[in-house]
């Protein structure tokens, strides 16, 4: 999280976070009813640091095997100790990206304050949601009980979690909270559901059989952690392939370096604007990067010509997108990648190349694509003419709109920038 502590409504945004947090730990501290050995807590905050340090990233996002420490805790020790447990997890843990380990003694203080904060406000929030069904029980089976505690503690814990990262983003990048919430929620839901059945077996085990219990269940939760770190790994190189790839076509043609990248970024946009699902948007972000592959096929002599296209040349040009089809439809797991790649220089009227086909033929995120390329095009130097000052791009968005472009997707890129003007 790079951070421009210049911005107002960040420095007021984290200023508010850290007293909630500091009135979160106070107001918990001062209704402890929960008498521990402070031997289990420290046990258990190491197995928070150890479990938080062996988190796997994922573009922006980190998936740890600590949700299931802190369901633990929750059910062993209460609310306060909870906050403990988790903010000295995140605040202490260990990881590595690729160029250094990242600690809390090369971490800026705010950035720590941020994630103890977030943590404790979290669990402060869900710990009384947990707590509610004790004081206001209308059932008297203790696993109906139980599990009613531990879903409302995952679902408010979830919600204040991702509430906290959304309001971050928009304060960061002005990203729309709605959207950033929505993207964040669900990516979180299946890692906490998935762990907590192992946080409510970690409490039972370490209630019957202390610390030989918890050793036992540790071993199928780092098993699970690595099985997706193998996953994310897998997932890493192919990206990283698929950039080698639109480097490697970049390199051909000096006017349209950083093209490709710029295209994804605009595209994004308009995605996470659109409501898209993390699946669609890295879809789109990967047709962005591939989808001049099909260039590889053109000669060097024409892509760089320094002066006027002949009809033949331009013909040949105008045929990369149809090589850029050929080059990935086999390619297993793509999806509609070839497709978008195919149609991205069609027309919403249907004049475009190289089959001519109209809006209603080939779906909404074709034109995604197509803006985003056309925009960055008009936007940077090309051979035949200077960059275009971004109030000819919005004009000629806006002149377009309905004939080479798609009405919806030039309103929301429209929007989007004016939100960030």
């Amino acid at each position: 999280m790079e951070v421009n502590m210049k911005n107002k409504r960040l420095v007021i945004y984290l200023s508010m976070l850290y007293l909630i947090a500091a009135y979160s730990f106070y107001n918990s501290y001062k209704y402890l009813k929960v008498d521990v050995d402070l031997i289990d807590i420290a046990f258990f905050i190491i197995l928070s640091i150890i479990t938080e340090s062996l988190s796997v990233g994922f573009k922006k996002i980190r998936i740890s095997s600590g949700f299931a420490i802190t369901v633990a805790s929750i059910i062993l020790f209460g609310g306060f100790w909870t906050m403990v447990i988790i903010s000295l997890g995140m605040a202490f843990r260990i990881y590595k990206k690729p160029d250094r380990y990242i600690h809390v003694f090369n971490t800026p203080v705010y950035i720590t304050l941020f994630n103890i904060s977030n943590m404790a406000i979290s669990a402060y929030s869900s710990s009384i949601a947990y707590n509610s069904f004790i004081r206001y029980s209308f059932s008297n089976n203790i696993f109906i009980l139980e599990f009613l505690q531990i879903f409302s503690f995952i679902i408010v814990f979830l919600t204040v979690n991702s509430l906290i990262m959304a309001i971050l983003m928009y304060s960061l990048s002005n990203n729309n909270i709605l959207q950033e919430f929505v993207n964040t929620f669900r990516f979180g839901l299946l890692n906490i559901i998935a762990m907590a059945p192992f946080g409510y077996l970690l409490a039972y085990l370490y209630r019957n059989y202390n610390v030989a219990g918890i050793l036992i269940l540790m071993v199928p939760v780092l098993l699970a952690r690595y099985t997706y770190y193998l996953y994310i790994e897998v997932k890493t190189k192919y990206l990283e392939t698929v950039k080698a790839l639109m480097h490697a076509v970049e390199a051909r043609d000096k006017y349209t370096e950083g093209h490709s990248r710029n295209v994804a970024k605009i595209v994004e946009d308009i995605a996470r604007e659109l409501g898209y699902s993390e699946s669609r948007v890295e879809q789109l972000i990967i047709a962005s990067y591939l989808h001049d592959v099909g260039k590889i096929g053109i000669e060097d002599s024409i892509l760089n010509k320094p002066g006027k296209l002949t009809e033949e040349e331009y013909n040949l040009i105008k045929s990369h997108p149809e090589i850029g089809y050929n080059i990935l439809k086999d390619i297993k797991d793509f999806g509609d990648i070839p497709h978008l790649v195919r149609y991205h220089h069609e027309r919403y009227d249907g004049k475009g190349y190289p089959w001519g086909k109209k809006a209603e033929e080939l779906g909404k995120d074709v034109f995604i694509l197509q803006l985003a390329d056309a925009v960055d095009a008009m936007s940077t130097d090309r051979v035949y003419r200077k960059a275009m000052p971004w109030d000819e791009i919005k004009d000629e968005l806006i002149k377009n709109s309905g004939t080479q472009f798609h009405p919806d997707i030039v309103n929301t890129f429209l929007k989007i920038k004016s939100k960030k003007a």
